[in-house]
């Protein structure tokens, strides 16, 4: 990753608040909360920026105020596979920063976005003098854990529509909008980002989006995916 610089543009009251959205540091006190500015760094990411590399040395935690990224691993015969998408409030590197290990996945730009950085060593005196901030993030933990158990079984259990109408459902509800009974994801994923989020396979994903296309249920709005019928989607589940 790119060595951090601080960006430009982004004032200390909108970082301040930006912060305070971030469900992790909700347990700080407004002097530890300017403690954490104090120390953090923030950049601005754009589209496709490879943000952090699997293997690489960690060096601190980073939490997203604007933007989504994509979680993903490369598997040993080189397919990626993605884990997970993430968007504002939500917190990326934990495990690292607590164990001070290498990366464990790569995370790549959706779109543009700002993201701070927190290093190991500015965090984990927070960490050893606030027991609230070590529950949430003790929770941020389980809700991962719980989220790779819910995929696991997904994967086990359920046909590809149900997979892949699961997907789009969440996706529109965390980071899209509601006109009416339309869903609209707020975020442009590729068929392959999709197949690889559910565990299959591009040409699988493409027929069954021409299907539900077919059924009046799915369209394309300049590039983002638009639900029209979320309850067929849903019956496929």
């Amino acid at each position: 990753m790119p060595a951090p610089t601080r960006t430009p543009g982004v004032d200390l009251s909108t970082r301040r608040e930006a912060l305070r959205q971030c469900p992790l540091f909700q347990p700080l006190t407004a002097a530890e909360l300017e403690a954490v500015l104090t120390r953090a760094v923030m950049r601005r990411f754009t589209p496709g920026e490879v943000i952090l590399r699997c293997g690489d040395c960690a060096s601190g935690m980073i939490a997203i105020l604007q933007g989504r990224i994509r979680v993903s691993i490369t598997t040993a015969d080189g397919h990626e596979i993605s884990l997970t998408v993430l968007g504002p409030g939500d917190v990326v590197g934990e495990i690292a920063l607590l164990d001070g290990g290498e990366r464990s996945a790569d995370v790549t730009a959706i779109d543009e976005g700002v993201l701070l950085t927190i290093q190991r060593g500015e965090f984990l005196p927070l960490l050893q003098e606030n027991s609230s901030l070590c529950l949430r993030l003790m929770q941020v933990l389980c809700e991962r854990l719980r989220e790779a158990n819910r995929s696991l079984e997904e994967l086990a259990t359920l046909s590809l529509s149900a997979r892949l109408g699961r997907l789009l459902i969440r996706l529109a509800t965390d980071y899209g909008t509601r006109v009416g009974e339309e869903l609209r994801l707020g975020v442009r994923l590729s068929q392959k980002d999709l197949a690889t989020l559910i565990g299959a396979s591009r040409e699988k994903v493409n027929r069954q989006i021409r299907v539900w296309e077919q059924a009046g249920a799915l369209m394309h709005d300049q590039g983002y995916l638009v639900i029209c019928k979320p309850e067929i989607l849903a019956a496929s589940t």
